[in-house]
């Protein structure tokens, strides 16, 4: 059975179609917005530095102590960190001669926070302190004293040391630190 157009039929078709073309742009809505400014990035200087120093304990022995003084830095070449830093001192040691060793703060009240001070405890040739903070946009420098020292006592006096060398490096690992909140008034 074969279907024909009829007035009737014809006069839907048409009536679903206009209807369809007024519903359509009601459900489908788009929005559009624009947005303008201005924006400018800029790039906070970053400069850390440990003066250069060399150790040698080739005149050590047995109860004798030499000191190095070393110091760290929020600058580098002429320009101040934007940044604040926190930094570690690690002491490296091959071990062959029984060497024991101690930082201690320079002279001067710094701004920021100095390292864990005192004695070093070296566990596999290596010992690390840590808790230095230099703040930013303020040179800041923080002056330490690397005390290197061979302990008197018969297990230190023996010839098993004659024409031994070490090699003791010291190394200053700065990072850049979390910004600090600034303090809430009391009350």
């Amino acid at each position: 059975m074969k279907k024909h157009l009829t007035k009737t039929r014809m006069a839907c078709y048409i009536l679903l179609l206009g209807t369809f073309c007024l519903l359509l742009p009601v459900t489908y809505a788009r929005y559009a917005a624009q947005v303008k400014g201005e924006a400018a990035a800029s790039i906070a200087a970053w400069g850390s530095d440990s003066s250069d120093f060399t150790i040698d304990v080739s005149g050590l022995y047995p109860g004798k102590t030499q000191d190095y003084q070393f110091a760290v830095t929020n600058k580098k070449g002429d320009r101040v960190s934007e940044v604040s830093q926190k930094y570690s001192i690690t002491v490296d040691t091959t071990g062959n001669l029984p060497l024991k060793f101690q930082i201690d703060a320079g002279s001067g009240l710094p701004s920021g926070s100095l390292v864990n001070t005192g004695e070093l405890a070296v566990t596999a040739g290596k010992a690390r302190t840590e808790g230095g903070f230099l703040p930013h946009s303020s040179e800041t420098v923080h002056n330490y004293v690397l005390k290197v020292s061979w302990p008197e006592g018969n297990d230190n006096n023996s010839s098993d040391y004659a024409d031994e060398i070490d090699l003791v490096t010291v190394t200053v690992n700065a990072e850049q630190a979390e910004p600090e909140e600034p303090a809430k008034p009391a009350g």
